[in-house]
C-alpha cells in the first residue's frame, strides 16, 4: 500500500510539472518581449537626455547621438502601450539611419499632435539645444517626402535641393515667451540666469526672437544651412561668428536675449535659416528686429498680454485680441504653441516676398495659413522665473 501511495504521488507530480511546464512556455510566448512594433504618428517630446539607438536590442549607438531637452521628434512606431509606450522609433537627423529608437520614459509621447520641425535637425551627440527659444511646433510640418519626379531632377541630381539659397515659397517668423523658456528649458543658461536677477526686466514683457525661418514647402523641415556650413554643431557657439554691424547687433540683444549674453543663439539662426535669403546677415537680423519689434509694440502684446501675465487666458481670447490689432482673420496665420499649459512660442506664417517697407497687417493678409495649435482651450501666460 506504501509502495502504491507513493507511486500515485510520483505520478501526479509528473502531470503538475508538465502542465506548469506548458503553461511557462505559454507565459514566455506572451512576455512584452515578443511584442511588435507597431507603426505610429504624432510626436515625442524629449524632456531628458537620452540615448537614440540604432538598435534598441543591441543598444547601438556608433556616433552617440543623444535627445536635446525640449525638443520634438515625429514618430513613426511604437512598442508597448499605445498612450505611454516603453520605447519609440523617432526620425532624427542623423546622417546614418535617421530613424532611432528612444526609451518612452524620456518624455512624452503625443499621438494627436503634428510632428515639428526644428527638431528634425537639431539632435547631435552633445547639442547646445535650440529648445524653441524654444523649438516646439513645427517651422512648416513633419518632413514632407521627395516625389520620385522631384528625385530625378537635375538639381537634385547635383546637390541636396533643400540646401539651395533663395529657393523658398514662404517664411515663418518665430517668437518665444521667454519666461517659459527659462523655466522649462533654459535654466542653465546665460540669458536666463541673468535675467532671473531682475523680475521686471523688459525682456520679461515682451517675445523673444527665436528666428526668421524661410521654408520651401517640398522640403518641409530639411530646408536650411544653405552655405558652405551644413550641419549644426555640438554647441551653438562653435558656429563660425556672424559679422553684424553694431547697431544691427544692439538692435538684436534687444530681442534676443541669447545674443546678448553669449549663448549664440544668433550663429544658428544665421547659419542654418538665414543662408537661405540669400541675404547679408545684416540685412537679415535687420528683418527680423524689425519684425519682432512691430509684434512687441503691438496692443496684442501691449496691453493683452501685459494684462495677463501670470494669468490663464483662452485660444479664443488670444485670437480675438490678436485680430484686432492685425487684422481680421490674422490669428488665422499664427500658430501657439505650448508646453505643460505655458504658452512657450508663436509662430507667424508670412509670405515669401517681405519689403521693409510692409506692415504686419499686409504681410498676415498675403501669408499662408498657420498649422493647428497644440494648446489647450485655456493657457497659462507665465510669469518671470
Amino acid at each position: 500500500m506504501t509502495a502504491l501511495f507513493s507511486l500515485l504521488i510520483h505520478n501526479r507530480a509528473g502531470i503538475y510539472r508538465h502542465s506548469f511546464g506548458l503553461l511557462g512556455l505559454l507565459l514566455i510566448g506572451f512576455t512584452p518581449t515578443a511584442l511588435q512594433a507597431a507603426p505610429a504618428s504624432g510626436e515625442f517630446v524629449a524632456n531628458k537626455r537620452c540615448e537614440l539607438f540604432q538598435s534598441k536590442n543591441k543598444q547601438t549607438n556608433p556616433d552617440d547621438w543623444q535627445s536635446n531637452i525640449g525638443e520634438r521628434y515625429p514618430v513613426a512606431e511604437i512598442l508597448g502601450n499605445s498612450t505611454n509606450p516603453d520605447w519609440l522609433r523617432v526620425r532624427t537627423n542623423a546622417n546614418s539611419s535617421p530613424l532611432r529608437w528612444i526609451k518612452g520614459n524620456c518624455g512624452q509621447y503625443n499621438a494627436a499632435a503634428t510632428a515639428p520641425a526644428e527638431s528634425i535637425a537639431t539632435a547631435q551627440p552633445t547639442a547646445n539645444v535650440e529648445p524653441a527659444q524654444t523649438t516646439l511646433t513645427s517651422e512648416s510640418t513633419a518632413v514632407k517626402s521627395e516625389s520620385p519626379q522631384e528625385r530625378g531632377t537635375p538639381e537634385k541630381r547635383q546637390g541636396n535641393v533643400c540646401q539651395i539659397e533663395d529657393n523658398y515659397d514662404s517664411n515663418v517668423l518665430a517668437l518665444s515667451w521667454q519666461s517659459t523658456f527659462c523655466e522649462l528649458y533654459g535654466s542653465r543658461k546665460a540669458e536666463c540666469r541673468a535675467l532671473s536677477q531682475t523680475s521686471d526686466a523688459p525682456q520679461w514683457q515682451h517675445f523673444s526672437l527665436h528666428g526668421l525661418w524661410p521654408n520651401r514647402q517640398q522640403c518641409g523641415t530639411r530646408y536650411g544651412f544653405c552655405s558652405s556650413v551644413k550641419q549644426q554643431p555640438s554647441d551653438f557657439c562653435d558656429y563660425p561668428e556672424v559679422p553684424l554691424n553694431a547697431s544691427v547687433q544692439k538692435n538684436l540683444e534687444e530681442v534676443m536675449p541669447s545674443a546678448r549674453y553669449g549663448s549664440c543663439l544668433e550663429r544658428h539662426e544665421w547659419w542654418k535659416h538665414g543662408t537661405c535669403r540669400n541675404q547679408d546677415p545684416n540685412d537679415y537680423f535687420l528683418l527680423a528686429t524689425q519684425l519682432t519689434q512691430e509684434v512687441n509694440a503691438s496692443a496684442w502684446v501691449q496691453q493683452f498680454i501685459h494684462e495677463r501675465i501670470g494669468k490663464k487666458v483662452t485660444q479664443q481670447e488670444l485670437n480675438q485680441s490678436f485680430d484686432a490689432s492685425f487684422g481680421q482673420g490674422a490669428h488665422t496665420k499664427v500658430t501657439l504653441d505650448c508646453a505643460k499649459g505655458l504658452l512657450s512660442e508663436i509662430r507667424i506664417s508670412l509670405p515669401q516676398v517681405i519689403n521693409s517697407s510692409d506692415s504686419l497687417p499686409s504681410l498676415l493678409a498675403k501669408a499662408p495659413k498657420a498649422k493647428k495649435t497644440n494648446c489647450p482651450a485655456t493657457l497659462l501666460i507665465d510669469n518671470p522665473n
